[in-house]
């Protein structure tokens, strides 16, 4: 037999589709049952409006003067306003009944760009429509919630669902909140709120950083004219594949599209330019606040103008093993690298890397600027 709490949480758990299900509750007694109605706990809290207790202050005025005067119009007018609080409770009650909510947000944004969360409703029942509902939403960078009203009813056995906007403003973790849902329907009598605080996340990338980039500074040319196995940005077909987020609209093969009824990318023979390894090494030593941060910008926007080129070959933060890049899945991953990135305590040392040919490097540069190197020379800044 469940504790006190335990079957306390069941009764007011009113989101469960089998609440109203006979033989569910223990408990018989009307007493307790009455009070567990109008004193419920933090799952599931009704209140009296203004306007509900106008209408109970109204009622005991009829129905005082209904029995002194004994006068069937005011009976039935003392009866029209009882009536009409509970009928406005009994509806509130199936307004939410069988009525299921989930919030969804994109899985990653950069700074600045403006992101789009969704509450999807999904209504459960076989007659009723559910209407006039408040979702309480909010996201870490406002200090309030703000209000979602849901402007069109949901039919019975239907889907829908609401948006808001909101634009992240600093790399790394983002939340959003739908902190509740609230109805006065259907007379504006009862307030009832209903559902804890549910929370998504969002991995927030650097923004780009404008920067400018020579390689060929040094004099030496990355070229040597020998096409490889390879995809890249050359001239020669290499393969055809489907379209995936990020790929050039430039690469589109119009006639195997056609032909395929879907988007198809042409994957180019890379050229005998070598390719880069990009190292970050984010030392307390070197780095402060703002400079990480330009840091982290030029390095995302870097990376993803070297890998639109074909030319990125691994990717490495601090002490880490050098990835190699060989899709958006591994761009992407080191992306979710700079948003979560921070300065450590101490420079990073250890055990002694091996340098390869083409790795750029990245040093500070004034109040907040980057210098990027190549092989340990100099060849753009941001």
């Amino acid at each position: 037999m469940p504790d006190a709490p335990t079957e306390m949480r069941r009764w007011h758990d009113w989101t469960d589709p089998d609440f109203f299900m006979e033989g569910r509750q223990r408990e018989r007694r009307l007493v307790p049952l009455f009070l567990r109605q109008i004193l419920p706990g933090q799952l599931q809290r009704t209140r009296l409006t203004l306007t509900g207790w106008m209408l109970i202050l109204v009622a005991m005025g009829i129905g005082s003067a209904a029995y002194n005067t004994a006068s069937n119009i005011l009976f039935m007018t003392l009866s029209l306003l009882l009536s009409s609080l509970i009928l406005s409770g009994i509806l509130s009650v199936i307004n939410f009944r069988k009525l299921d909510w989930s919030l969804h947000a994109p899985e990653h944004l950069q700074v600045g760009e403006v992101g789009m969360a969704e509450v999807a409703l999904d209504n459960k029942k076989r007659i009723f429509p559910s209407m006039a509902i408040v979702f309480q939403v909010g996201s870490s960078a406002q200090a309030q919630a703000s209000r979602l009203y849901l402007k069109h009813a949901v039919s019975a056995g239907r889907q829908g669902s609401l948006e808001w906007t909101f634009t992240p403003e600093r790399r790394g973790r983002f939340h959003v909140h739908l902190h509740g849902v609230e109805s006065k329907f259907p007379f504006g009598f009862l307030l009832k709120s209903m559902g804890e605080t549910v929370e998504a996340g969002v991995l927030v990338w650097p923004a780009r950083a404008e920067y400018s980039f020579n390689p060929h500074a040094d004099g030496r040319r990355f070229q040597s004219g020998v096409s490889k196995h390879k995809a890249g940005a050359g001239s020669d077909l290499l393969n055809l594949r489907a379209y995936e987020r990020g790929d050039p609209p430039r690469l589109i093969h119009w006639k195997a599209t056609a032909r395929m009824n879907k988007l198809m990318i042409r994957q180019l023979a890379q050229e005998g330019e070598s390719g880069f390894h990009l190292r970050l090494d984010p030392s307390a030593a070197d780095w402060d606040g703002a400079g990480l941060e330009r840091l982290c910008s030029t390095a995302c926007a870097l990376a993803e103008d070297l890998f639109q080129a074909g030319r990125l070959d691994t990717v490495s933060v601090g002490a880490g093993e050098a990835t190699a890049v060989r899709g958006l899945r591994e761009l992407h991953d080191f992306f979710d690298e700079l948003a979560l990135l921070e300065a450590p305590s101490t420079a990073i040392g250890g055990r002694a890397r091996l340098e390869r040919r083409n790795t750029i490097t990245f040093q500070p540069l004034g109040e907040g600027g980057v210098s990027i190197h190549v092989n340990g020379t100099q060849a753009g800044q941001a």
